[in-house]
């Protein structure tokens, strides 16, 4: 009994060394391993990706790796190909060219695998597209053919196609054309009815080009038997001849399978860029183009045809004329297209027109104008200098005609002649708006907003008025004669007004105040901004 304690205090120290013992030992190797970290990537050979990595880290509750396993992905896609059983460094083949990869690993053990890592990424190396193959051809129009194919498979050593080039020869010659920048189906024109026609096809892409495809070969249609209308001509060759005359020079147009030979010519010419054309038939080469201005741009072109027809038009030659001895020379008289009082309710204006006038040999261009007026019969002119068309005289006499007449003007000592006069009357009578004027904006068939009618006013200067109308019109400047609608003496002063309705379709509209003299003769008019019915 006394040697008890002394036990007791022998099995203690016993137990503080198992467990200093337990807690040192290594973890289990029944504990999976930990995730490995993300790969590293660089390329390889071709488009191969070289995926390095380090072994996870071993801690009180994972494992040391023995093994590890690679998937991999195009970007995005989570369409895993799987590799076990793998060692760093990994040399991952069989890639798309270019393509962006994903790659992600997974650590493994006896006791089971870890999760797979986070992913890493890489785009392989960009090659040159692969040669095409599967060309197709086939009758087109004519007899030419159309082409067409497939773009070539992407693999580990071949890159997208981002382009094509063709080629074509008589089958046999190896003699080729070569047309880039083509895209699936091709029409490959210009070839020679009932011929054989090799046809090879190209890839390419920024790294480089592809061999050329396998040849495909078919013969063309043969054309129906002729006769055929010519070949349009080449652009004329210009030259200056007499005076502004210019000498045209052409060749006569291929015969081809389709195309005859021309067996007589048309030229036309115009202003360049007008588009106006003067046409002679039956010329030959070289041709005389006389009655051209001094120092103008022509544009000339050719037109071929025989027995059966007549070509297209050829493309245009232009030259510019000599200027002829002795210039510059004033321009000739301007045609005034119109003089009438404005459509503004004054009675003391005129607005003139007028179209610029030809140039000729012995004419030049006008680069300016003067008008002038004068009381028809009078012949006492007022002359204002620098006008451009339209132009409106002002602060003449209501109810008073006038002649009017335009002269150009350039660098030339001289103006060039007045034109013919043109005669026009100011307005007799003075227009304005009354108290109820219409909105901008109305509703087909109902009453005039905003107050259902319209006012204005009519003051005689000096002509007597004696009626007032409304009208709608779709135009600003051509006084309406028919629609008008009759107005009233309102009350006011000079007043007359009338209810009415908004146009009966939706559109842009101008509402007209109409001044009337004896006979219902047009003696003022005002018409007002656009207005928008609905």
């Amino acid at each position: 009994m006394p040697n008890y304690p002394t036990a007791r205090a022998t099995n203690r120290p016993q137990a503080t060394m198992y467990a200093l013992v337990h807690e040192n030992s290594p973890p289990p190797t029944s504990l999976i391993p930990n995730t490995p970290g993300a790969a590293s990537m660089a390329q390889g050979t071709g488009s191969a990706l070289a995926v390095t990595w380090p072994a996870p880290a071993i801690d009180s509750t994972h494992g040391a790796a023995s093994g590890f396993n690679l998937r991999s992905s195009p970007t995005g896609a989570t369409i895993w190909t799987t590799v076990s059983g793998v060692t760093s460094p990994y040399n991952l083949s069989g890639l798309a060219a270019g393509a962006a990869i994903d790659v992600q690993l997974q650590s493994s053990n006896a006791a089971g695998t870890s999760a797979w890592s986070a992913t890493s990424t890489l785009t392989t190396a960009t090659a040159a597209p692969n040669t095409l193959s599967g060309v197709s051809l086939a009758q087109g129009t004519g007899s030419d053919l159309a082409v067409t194919w497939t773009a070539p498979a992407i693999d580990s050593t071949h890159g997208a196609a981002t382009g094509f080039a063709l080629r074509s020869s008589p089958a046999g010659a190896g003699a080729w054309t070569t047309v880039s920048g083509v895209t699936s189906p091709y029409d490959l024109s210009g070839l020679a009815a009932g011929a054989a026609i090799d046809v090879q096809l190209q890839s390419s892409n920024v790294v480089g080009t592809s061999a050329w495809s396998a040849t495909s070969t078919l013969t063309t249609a043969g054309v129906a038997a002729g006769p055929y209308a010519p070949n349009a001509p080449g652009a004329a060759s210009l030259a200056q001849g007499s005076g502004s005359d210019l000498t045209v020079t052409w060749t006569a147009p291929a015969i081809d399978s389709t195309h005859g030979a021309a067996t007589g010519f048309n030229l036309r010419s115009s202003a360049s860029g007008a588009g106006t054309w003067t046409t002679v038939s039956g010329v030959t080469s070289p041709y005389d183009l006389s009655g051209l201005a001094a120092g103008a741009a022509i544009d000339v072109q050719l037109q071929s045809s025989n027995a059966t027809g007549a070509s297209p038009w050829s493309a245009t030659g232009t030259l510019t004329t000599a200027a002829a001895a002795g210039g510059p020379y004033a321009p000739n008289a301007p045609a005034v297209a119109g003089v009438a009082p404005p459509a503004d309710g004054t009675n003391t204006k005129l607005t003139v027109t007028w179209t610029a006038p030809a140039i000729d040999s012995t004419h030049g261009a006008a680069t300016g104008f003067n008008v002038r007026s004068s009381p028809a019969g009078v012949n006492a002119w007022t002359t204002v200098s620098g006008v451009t068309s339209p132009y409106t005289l002002t602060g003449l006499t209501s109810a008073t005609a006038l002649n009017v007449e335009i002269q150009g003007t350039n660098a030339a000592a001289s103006p060039g002649a007045w034109s013919a006069a043109a005669t026009a009357t100011t307005w007799g009578t003075t227009v304005a708006p009354g108290g109820w004027t219409a909105a901008a904006s109305q509703v087909h068939n109902t009453n005039v907003a905003p107050n259902g009618g319209v006012q204005m006013t009519v003051t005689a200067a000096p002509t007597a008025v004696t009626g007032a109308a409304f009208a709608w019109s779709a135009s600003n400047s051509a006084i309406p004669t028919t629609g008008l609608i009759a107005a009233a003496a309102d009350g006011q002063t000079n007043g007359w007004a009338a209810y009415f309705s908004a146009p009966a379709t939706a559109g842009t509209f101008y509402l007209w105040m109409l001044a009337q003299g004896a006979g219902a003769t047009t003696t003022g008019a005002l018409v007002s901004s656009a207005i928008t019915v609905s």
